[in-house]
């Protein structure tokens, strides 16, 4: 099989690899990031900012007159018409009690007639719950940084809980820029698609629509488990394997966190990594999404990710004589990431994030 013969001559090349930076090209907006193992520092691994939030601003989440101030100074301002965000930028977030999110500016977005849950440069977390049936729609206000909790409002009134942690059930946007620029953010699997929601028109142009954040860290770890659970003697298959090997040992070196990346074709989803190495995202067929990786000129890929909250990695099949079959063996499953923001179904959400894509894609073809 051509994947068989293609992974004899890869082995040198991987030898070969030189650790090149990846950068996107001169002017361009980047479109698609490698970022570490999980989406908790989901802003700041965007690569959009830093949320109006300096990295040299920290201290505990305290109540304040009128709220609580985050960690990275953040304040939170809560009355009955809305929630303001105050940002150590200067820049002014308010959710109005009609769900929608305003700028000083003027701009709007939304709306989230339920609430929305916001991701901030400091990893803090703000939840927001909306009733449009009350007088007072603010029901809840919950304000979330590492293990501490606390509940400005509750049910419509001023409050100093010390709320329990529970599932959020809503919307969930990452706050990125200088506190101005929002994005919906949605997990497949290891990708997180961010669809814009939210700018001031004065930056709307430098702003990417849309942007998705590959989580790096356990793509290259079903690698290294793979190796483990295909001890098949035939020699196509212990070719692909050292292939897949001598990838996962260079993992940090093709996969870059913080890297951005290139597109390698115009019309395909499809990125350059460092060796000689490209990333594809297939959106068609019924497995699709799938993220797959291709080494060289090979017209097969090595790997296969589905992306959804089961992902699994898959070795292209290298033997010559089961050309009927897609994949060898039954798939490395890889560890779970960005839990709380896997698409659910009773959201609509895998439908937004798959239209997200498909306008990504359709984008670079103008």
């Amino acid at each position: 099989m051509l994947l068989g013969a293609f992974c004899c001559s890869l082995l040198p090349l991987l030898a070969q690899t030189p650790p090149t930076p990846l950068r996107p090209l001169p002017g361009a907006i980047p479109e698609i990031v490698l970022a570490a193992d999980d989406a908790d520092g989901l802003v700041v691994a965007a690569g959009l900012g830093d949320g109006g939030i300096p990295t040299t601003t920290r201290g505990d989440l305290q109540w304040s007159s009128d709220g609580c101030v985050t960690p990275g100074g953040v304040r939170i301002s809560v009355r009955t018409v809305g929630v303001k965000l105050t940002f150590p930028s200067g820049t002014e977030l308010l959710l109005a009690a009609d769900g929608h999110l305003h700028l000083r500016s003027g701009e709007r977005g939304g709306p989230f007639p339920g609430g929305v849950e916001l991701r901030l440069g400091d990893g803090s977390i703000v939840r927001v719950t909306l009733v449009q049936s009350n007088a007072v729609r603010v029901r809840d206000v919950v304000v979330i940084a590492g293990d501490r909790m606390l509940q400005p409002w509750r049910r419509g009134e001023e409050a100093t809980e010390l709320p329990r942690r529970s599932a959020w059930a809503g919307a969930h946007v990452a706050v990125c820029g200088s506190g101005g620029d929002v994005y919906r953010a949605i997990a497949l699997g290891p990708l997180v698609v961010l669809d814009r929601v939210l700018v001031a028109e004065a930056r709307a142009a430098a702003t990417p629509e849309q942007r998705l954040i590959v989580l790096r860290s356990p793509l290259v770890r079903s690698l290294s488990v793979m190796q483990r659970q295909h001890r098949e003697p035939k020699a196509e298959v212990r070719q692909a394997i050292a292939a897949v090997a001598a990838v996962a040992d260079r993992g940090d070196t093709i996969f870059p966190a913080g890297a951005t990346l290139q597109r390698a074709e115009q019309d395909r989803l499809r990125w350059l990594l460092v060796g000689g190495f490209e990333l594809e995202l297939d959106l068609d067929g019924p497995l699709a999404p799938r993220l797959q990786l291709f080494a060289g000129m090979s017209p097969l890929p090595m790997i296969e990710w589905t992306a959804r909250a089961d992902s699994a990695a898959f070795l292209t099949n290298p033997r010559s004589d089961q050309r009927d079959q897609r994949w060898h063996g039954n798939g490395t499953r890889l560890d779970r990431v960005a839990v709380d923001l896997q698409a659910r179904e009773e959201l609509f959400e895998r439908a937004h994030a798959l239209a997200v894509l498909q306008r990504l894609q359709r984008g670079r073809r103008r």
